[in-house]
């Protein structure tokens, strides 16, 4: 009896550590360590409505398959935020391609170049440093000019060379042979293999406020520019010496009382050192402008919608752009053929110099 009693409990036991098993087996946890390399683009017949910030939660993206890129698994990719998986996915109707990006990040960071009233903080009166520490070069995760959260897609554009969209080859390359380049993401970034690299590079400071993600193109080393070609800037330094920065230029045009993250073209007067500033009081690193959509605009093709959990703490951006384009030469044209797109994503947390990138991809269009 008591043998029998004995099996019967075995037996109970196995089946519950294999339910326990199949549970915990489903349950990924709060990072998706999957990853197919493959994001397929879904064929749908309706369109999101992008006119609303609800594109992000749209039904039509039940209809497509997610895929998690793994960032940060390769050094030779870039690492400084350790390894995360971005949750992507993607969709297409007749004229344009959405895509779909989740991804942890514990802080909102959308205040790059902010300046702050430190009288009383045993430095200068207005400093550009993402917090209270005045002293640039003691605070490396807060240089000038910087706090701000990108994601920048790389996209083979397929019409010469054999550079694909590998950023290991292209990323932090010193154009002087001084090594890695630790500013703006595509300032020094080259192709080393005579192709083209069409970059969409989404800043939640500077492009995101104006519903625009930056496009780029990354081409040989004796390219002159990296950005599309454009008529009007969207956003300039706010800073009395641009190379040089000093104090701010601009303000709201309601003085200290505004604390809004992002400030407007339209909405600035010249900036008044004498107002009623209190300590830690501050205004936007950048002034951003409306008026991007007039003249040539290759380099706003790009648009994008965000939203940013503060209780997940997690980033869902939305980035579409037209399946064809005017602009051969700048952007990758969907249509061209091929149904297969090499590409890589790297994340940026708070500053440029601190980010993850995937190794190459495949956007698949079925």
């Amino acid at each position: 009896m008591n043998r029998k009693w004995l099996v019967l409990a075995g037996f109970a036991l196995f089946f519950i550590v294999a339910v326990m098993f199949s549970s915990c087996s489903k349950d990924k946890g709060v990072i998706d360590t999957s990853s197919s390399g493959i994001l397929n683009v879904k064929s749908v017949a309706t369109s999101p409505d992008t006119t609303a910030d609800n594109i992000i939660n749209d039904p039509i993206w039940d209809q497509a398959e997610e895929t998690g890129i793994r960032i940060g698994e390769n050094k030779d990719y870039t690492n400084d935020l350790k390894v995360g998986v971005v949750k992507t996915k993607a969709v297409a109707d007749t004229a344009y391609v959405y895509m779909r990006f989740d991804w942890r990040d514990s802080t909102m960071s959308v205040r790059p170049g902010y300046w702050t009233n430190q009288v009383g903080q045993n430095c200068r009166v207005w400093t550009q440093n993402a917090d209270t520490n005045c002293y640039e070069t003691d605070n490396t995760l807060s240089p000038r000019w910087e706090n701000e959260d990108v994601l920048g897609l790389l996209i083979d554009m397929g019409n010469n060379g054999v550079e694909k969209a590998n950023c290991a080859t292209t990323c932090h390359t010193d154009p002087a042979g001084g090594g890695a380049d630790s500013s703006d993401i595509g300032y020094y970034h080259y192709t080393t293999g005579d192709g083209n690299i069409d970059a969409w590079v989404w800043r939640a400071g500077r492009s995101n406020p104006l519903g625009l993600a930056d496009d780029q193109c990354w081409g040989a080393k004796s390219q002159t520019r990296r950005e599309d070609s454009y008529t009007v800037e969207t956003c300039l330094k706010n800073s009395v010496q641009p190379m040089d920065p000093s104090e701010p230029k601009w303000m709201h045009r309601t003085g200290p009382t505004y604390a809004g993250s992002f400030l407007f073209l339209a909405d600035t007067v010249m900036m008044d050192i004498t107002a009623n500033w209190q300590p830690l009081e501050g205004v936007a690193g950048y002034v951003l402008s409306t008026n991007w959509n007039t003249g040539n605009t290759s380099r706003y093709d790009v648009k994008a919608k965000s939203s940013y959990d503060d209780q997940l703490k997690r980033w869902t951006i939305v980035m579409w752009r037209r399946l064809t384009t005017p602009y051969t030469a700048e952007d990758v044209n969907f249509k061209d053929g091929r149904k297969e797109f090499q590409a890589t994503l790297a994340i940026m947390d708070h500053a440029f110099t601190r980010h993850s990138g995937s190794k190459p991809f495949t956007i698949k269009f079925k």
